[in-house]
């Protein structure tokens, strides 16, 4: 039974008092960043002392979509898809089934930078099956009959593409036209032209030592070392071309009744002292309703509601940072017949956004939030230093990441909101877009 002392609204009010008067602070005592480059230029970075039962890993490699030439579209998506196929070694059962023994999952993302490689499982039993996640990433055969069989998996995974995924990847073509701006999809036309030479040649060119990251969470530098010699990568320097932003609109009519637009200007690299006011200004703008059913507190969400359109709609700021460039914008979806009023609301909002000092102090704390709660999850703190150790070379403790974002003024927030307004637009656009009007009406 519970005391009644506990009810009483001096304790009550007692302990408000209490939690008002106390200090918040951020603690990194668990997530202190440890990397290391190893005489084969691959860089290692651990998070060893995580509070986790469960160990990860990933091996990255600078292989992703921009690496991509005309002639090859879509074939770092293709290796992704056919990841855990029989190796030189090892058969795609006994991949499969060695791991399952030990209740593992091997995972594999790609983006427009890079193609990761993940296993996890509980740290007593991760050792075990290294052995299978190593060779399936150095020993890849591509057996021309497996990706034959393969081939439906792959006609299914692009019929699950969402949407707006389709417009953010139109928006990078518009924006950059290759490099950044290829296509992170696999067209259809190219799923019978890829065979296992072509998948073996980029592997063999892009999965290179000099182009590795090794990271891990709950598992130290020395394993991750180990690991490096065991996949025993050939050097093979060779760099992407530097992106450069164009701007343009592109579109792809779709029989759907809702309109997915993105529209986005220049942004910044990963490594610009601006990424942290840009980060703010992706908040101020808004990410969506932080509260279930909520309305969003982002000034394009109020803007858009001001224009009075007839039906509903969704949007959300973005804010994409890579190497050597960045686009930031909108990705906006909502009815086709509405999309004329609504986009045009959302990039008056984008070129002038309303920015108050309470707005960039709101920004600051979900942004803060954000941030802290992915260095609380193992499995999105690994995510967060693969990244940037990729696009980077290095990996920032998440408390510099905290003092950064702290320090960024009214001021640093309004020089990232003219960044965006005083350069050219690029507009992607899906769905049911008759509707739609061009950059140029805008």
């Amino acid at each position: 039974m519970a005391l009644s002392t506990l009810k009483t609204p001096i304790l009550i009010n007692l302990t408000k008092r209490s939690y008002v008067t106390k200090a918040l602070t951020y603690s990194s005592k668990n997530s202190e960043i440890q990397s290391k480059r190893l005489s084969n230029n691959t860089l290692i970075v651990a998070v060893p002392d995580h509070p986790t039962n469960i160990g990860r890993i990933s091996v990255t490699f600078l292989a992703g979509s921009r690496y991509e030439e005309p002639e090859n579209s879509g074939i770092s998506s293709l290796i992704r898809s056919s990841a855990g196929l029989t190796t030189s070694s090892s058969s795609t059962f006994a991949i499969l089934r060695n791991l399952g023994h030990i209740g593992a999952n091997f995972t594999v993302s790609s983006d427009r930078e890079t193609i990761t490689y993940t296993i996890e499982a509980h740290k007593e039993n991760l050792v075990e099956g290294l052995k299978y996640f190593i060779e399936s990433i150095s020993l890849q055969s591509f057996k021309p009959w497996e990706l034959t069989d393969n081939q439906k998996r792959v006609e299914y995974e692009l019929l699950l593409i969402p949407p707006e995924m389709r417009a953010l990847d139109l928006a990078h073509k518009a924006a950059y036209r290759n490099n950044l701006g290829n296509s992170m999809f696999l067209p259809k036309y190219n799923l019978k032209n890829l065979n296992s030479e072509h998948l073996l040649y980029y592997v063999k060119k892009h999965f290179t030592s000099d182009k590795a990251i090794i990271s891990s969470v709950g598992i130290d530098l020395e394993t991750l070392q180990h690991v490096s010699e065991d996949l025993n990568l050939p050097k093979n320097s060779s760099d992407a071309s530097k992106a450069k932003y164009y701007g343009g609109d592109v579109r792809k009519a779709n029989d759907l009744n809702a309109a997915y637009i993105a529209v986005v200007g220049e942004g910044v690299s990963y490594g610009d002292p601006l990424k942290a006011a840009f980060a703010v200004l992706e908040y101020l703008l808004g990410k969506g309703s932080s509260v279930k059913w909520g309305v969003s507190q982002g000034v394009l969400e109020q803007n858009i509601l001001k224009s009075n359109i007839s039906s509903n709609f969704a949007i959300s700021a973005v804010n994409f940072n890579y190497s050597d460039s960045g686009l930031f914008g909108f990705l906006l979806a909502c009815n086709g017949s509405d999309s004329g009023k609504a986009i045009s609301a959302a990039v008056q909002c984008l070129k002038s956004p309303k920015i108050t000092d309470t707005e960039v102090a709101r920004a600051k704390k979900q942004l803060l939030l954000s941030l802290l709660s992915t260095s609380e999850s193992s499995s999105d703190l690994l995510k967060h230093i693969t990244y940037e150790a990729a696009v980077t070379g290095q990996v920032q403790n998440i408390e510099k990441l905290v003092s950064a974002i702290e320090s960024v003024s009214f001021d640093d927030v309004n020089k990232a909101a003219s960044y965006v307004a005083n350069n050219k637009l690029s507009l992607g656009g899906y769905g049911n877009i008759v509707s739609t009007p061009y950059l140029d009406s805008l």
